[in-house]
């Protein structure tokens, strides 16, 4: 195995310095046209590439860019977020990989003790820390959701048709014959949930449906929240989960409670991916297309460590109907 051409072997076989030939190289200090293709030439035909060690260090850059997960070691985050994150960080590896990045997913307590060029922040919460310290410490973000907390509007944002996509499954379950649509939604206030629950209210209030929100308490599970929600006097006839957990809790409250789907009940879910999961009943979903998320926050991140402006940051969401909302 032959040793990888370096800059002393190209300045050797020229007769120059290396400071001369870094600089013809990178296009940088005062060297001439002739020089330039004479030390081109050379490591062209030496097969020189560029040490990606001593660029980075030389540019302050990793390569290596962050996704900053929160609740990273809670059982809560393993069966409801998990499905989401692992979607989105695939699909932001792979567009990284092809741009000579690599990713790393940290947990939140983690992230300012590993070199990373930017971050990626999904899903901002109020009163967020890591918006500012990234800010703090001259890291580049892009968020995945619009962040909440002021000051934070020069931020990349990946944004989406989820309102509309929701508002036509809204208004696809009433065609159903559902007349008191709930959401089944959790305690975290991060974009996401705020931005569900403001379009349910809103198109709720337009179209003369009950508002009917269930949110889990802390620590409580999903299964008991459902429960509860299936078991009030007025009862729902269909409900919209936020995630697929709370698709699952519902379609256990359902069997539960004697509730047949969807005769007796429609269920909807925002699910990251539009396969089937087999469940007992194929669910009605609401794609946000995780994967090519993660893929447009990459790109956009590292466009932005490029100096390039990002181009659009806007993904479809998909609405598949299936069983469980098919009368």
């Amino acid at each position: 195995m032959t040793n990888r051409a370096g800059i002393r072997d190209v300045a050797r076989v020229t007769g120059l310095s290396i400071t001369t030939v870094s600089h013809a190289l990178s296009g940088k200090g005062r060297v001439s046209e002739r020089t330039r293709e004479i030390v081109r030439a050379a490591a062209e035909r030496l097969g020189y590439q560029p040490d990606p060690i001593a660029a980075g260090l030389a540019s302050g850059r990793v390569g290596v860019i962050g996704i900053l997960v929160e609740h990273i070691r809670s059982r809560h985050w393993e069966h409801t977020y998990r499905p989401y994150y692992a979607a989105f960080a695939s699909g932001a590896t792979m567009l990284a990989v092809e741009r000579d990045h690599a990713v790393v997913v940290l947990p939140a307590d983690l992230w300012g003790k590993v070199p990373l060029d930017g971050v990626i922040i999904v899903d901002p919460a109020h009163g967020d820390p890591f918006m500012s310290e990234c800010r703090k410490r001259g890291k580049p973000v892009v968020a995945d959701g619009t962040p909440l907390d002021p000051g934070f509007r020069d931020v990349p944002v990946i944004e989406s048709d989820s309102d509309d996509t929701l508002q036509a499954l809204l208004g696809h379950l009433r065609d159903a014959g559902a007349s008191r649509i709930a959401l089944l939604t959790g305690t975290e206030p991060d974009s996401y949930t705020l931005d569900t629950e403001r379009a349910y209210i809103a198109w709720s209030h337009a179209h003369g449906n009950p508002v009917i929100i269930e949110a889990l308490q802390p620590g409580e599970p999903p299964a008991a929240a459902a429960e509860r929600l299936l078991s009030r006097p007025d009862r729902p006839d269909a409900v919209h989960g936020l995630n697929e957990t709370y698709g699952e809790a519902l379609l256990g409250a359902a069997r539960k409670l004697g509730l047949a789907i969807p005769d007796d009940l429609l269920v909807t879910i925002m699910c990251e991916t539009v396969e089937d999961k087999h469940w007992d009943v194929p669910l009605t979903v609401l794609s946000l297309e995780a994967e090519r998320r993660g893929a447009v926050a990459a790109a956009a991140l590292i466009d932005v460590l490029s100096g390039i402006e990002p181009g659009s940051l806007r993904v479809p969401t998909r609405l598949v109907i299936r069983e469980s909302t098919s009368r």
